[in-house]
């Protein structure tokens, strides 16, 4: 039985919870198409065809690709923050890493030029913008206080795309539409970077939150996220508009009596209530988010006597 449970190290070195942002960005992308283009469907239809399904598999390989690339690039830190252990701690040879990393990559992106030579140009950014700029040097935008920002904003400014290309072509649209998701995304960044505040400050990785501390980096969080909720209802995007009322006061009240577990729960529950505002759109989607997170509880509890992924804030 433990042999079985390695051999998933393979798989969750992919880090499939990091996938429910990418599937959910993606997602809206899609049904922002149906309702807001007048190509689409008034936002009636209800679950993705099979050409945005098979685009989102490429994207899902491509991002986990990116995900290796990011610990293999974090090795030394992710071992002082005692976090995705896999590489850092030698369960997965730096070597085997580096093949799976390089296999799925060149896969992912010579698929997505089978989708049209606008899809495998989308899809190349992303992967330049998440995965190289952000973790190679002498980019390493992930250590960069605005750049690190930046490259999340973009980079949910680019899956949300994807998805509304995977039905249409359109340089302005998606561009609009995308704007509380890439403020929504980026609140979520800024509260990302306080978890790690120690070990990323003693490896001299300056991300927002070693550069700004605590207090700075919860309000700016937290401005973030009602500037997101504010634009989802100008656009009137209600997809994004009652996950974002309800996850408001959660960013309130960690910039109001800031300390690490009020971030750890506001940084959770947006995307879970994104994700559940997308099952109502496409029921289908709660049992793969289901079935990803018992998943990942079994292969941690088996493999490292570890209860995760948690909706609890510690």
């Amino acid at each position: 039985m433990n042999r079985i449970v390695k051999l998933f190290d393979y798989i969750f070195i992919l880090r499939p919870t990091l996938f429910f942002p990418v599937w959910t960005v993606f997602a809206a992308g899609y049904f922002a198409f149906h309702k807001f283009s007048g190509a689409g469907q008034n936002g009636t239809t209800q679950a993705l065809d099979d050409a945005a399904l098979s685009l989102l598999g490429v994207l899902t390989l491509l991002m986990g690709s990116g995900y290796i690339l990011n610990q293999l690039c974090d090795v030394e830190t992710d071992r002082r923050n005692n976090k995705l252990f896999l590489i850092a701690n030698g369960h997965v040879s730096s070597r085997a890493a580096w093949t799976e990393m390089i296999v799925l990559g060149a896969f992912t992106l010579g698929a997505g030029f089978l989708y049209g030579v606008e899809i495998g140009a989308l899809l190349a950014a992303i992967f330049l913008l998440t995965g190289v700029f952000y973790n190679v040097a002498p980019f390493a935008w992930k250590g960069r206080p605005w750049l690190g920002l930046l490259a999340n904003a973009l980079g949910a400014l680019l899956i949300f795309t994807a998805g509304w290309w995977s039905l249409q072509v359109d340089w302005r649209l998606p561009v609009q539409h995308a704007i509380p998701y890439i403020l929504a995304v980026a609140a979520v960044y800024l509260y990302t970077t306080l978890l790690d505040l120690d070990g990323d400050a003693e490896a001299q990785k300056m991300t927002f939150g070693v550069r700004y501390g605590l207090r700075t980096t919860t309000i700016a969080g937290c401005g973030l996220e009602l500037g997101a909720l504010a634009a989802a209802w100008w656009l009137k995007d209600f997809v994004i508009f009652y996950p974002a009322l309800i996850a408001a006061p959660f960013f309130l009240w960690a910039a109001i009596k800031p300390c690490l577990a009020k971030v750890s729960r506001a940084i959770k529950l947006p995307i879970l209530f994104l994700a559940l505002a997308i099952c109502f759109k496409a029921w289908q989607y709660f049992f793969l988010l289901a079935f990803v997170f018992y998943l990942s509880r079994w292969y941690y509890r088996k493999r490292f006597g570890l209860t995760y992924p948690s909706l609890t804030a510690k």
